[in-house]
C-alpha cells in the first residue's frame, strides 16, 4: 500500500475512533479510553441496552463478522502492547 494511502487510512480509522470514544464519555457516561464498539460487547453481556446497541453497531459495520468483538479485542491488543512497551522503560 502506497504510504500517503495508508496515512490517510490509519487518520480516517483513528478519528473515527476518537469520536467513538468521545460519544462514550459525553453522551453514554463511559470512558475515552473504550470505543462504543467495545462498550457494547462487554456491557452487553448484562445489559439489554448494551446488547441492543452491539446489534445496531454490528449492523452498520455489515462487512465485518463480529464488529464490536474485533473492537474490543484491537483495545486489548492495543493496551498489551502499550504495557510491553511500558515495561522495557524501566
Amino acid at each position: 500500500m502506497n504510504r500517503a494511502i495508508y496515512i490517510l487510512s490509519r487518520f480516517g480509522t483513528d478519528l473515527v475512533s476518537l469520536l467513538s470514544r468521545a460519544a462514550n464519555a459525553v453522551l453514554f457516561n463511559g470512558s475515552t479510553a473504550q470505543t462504543l464498539s467495545s462498550r457494547a460487547y462487554i456491557d452487553g453481556r448484562d445489559s439489554r441496552f448494551w446488547r441492543g446497541m452491539g446489534k445496531l453497531i454490528n449492523t452498520l459495520f455489515f462487512w465485518q463478522d463480529d464488529h464490536i468483538k474485533a473492537a474490543w479485542e484491537a483495545e486489548v491488543n492495543r493496551a498489551r502492547y502499550t504495557l510491553q512497551r511500558l515495561e522495557g522503560l524501566r
